[in-house]
C-alpha cells in the first residue's frame, strides 16, 4: 500500500466537501481538487462523486473558495521563486563586487 500524502487544504459542508491536493511536477509545484460527498451505509462511511441539488447548491459555495485558495498557494510558490532568484542574483553580485585580491588591472 503506497502512503498519500493528504489534502494540502479541505473546503467543507457537510455531506459534501472539496479537498486540494498538492503535486510536484518538472515544473514546481501544482494542485489540483478532488469533489465528494460522505455518505453512511449501515454502520460504514463511504464517499461518493453523485450528488443531488441540495449537494450542488453546496458545492456552489464550496468552489469559489477552494479555487481562490488553489491560485493563493500558486502565487505563494511564484513569489518564493522571485524571492530565491533575486537572491541568488544578490548573491551573485555580491561575489562579482568582492574584493579583486589584488588582480587590479
Amino acid at each position: 500500500m503506497t502512503d498519500k500524502p493528504g489534502p494540502v487544504d479541505r473546503f467543507s459542508d457537510y455531506p459534501v466537501d472539496v479537498s486540494i491536493f498538492e503535486h510536484q511536477g518538472e515544473h514546481g509545484p501544482w494542485h489540483n481538487a478532488t469533489v465528494s460527498k460522505t455518505f453512511k451505509q449501515g454502520e460504514e462511511y463511504k464517499r461518493t462523486n453523485n450528488f443531488n441539488r441540495s449537494d450542488l447548491l453546496k458545492l456552489n459555495a464550496l468552489l469559489p473558495q477552494a479555487l481562490t485558495r488553489m491560485q493563493e498557494l500558486e502565487q505563494g510558490y511564484q513569489l518564493g521563486d522571485l524571492k530565491e532568484r533575486a537572491q541568488a542574483r544578490r548573491d551573485g553580485n555580491a561575489h562579482k563586487s568582492g574584493p579583486s585580491h589584488g588582480h587590479d588591472r
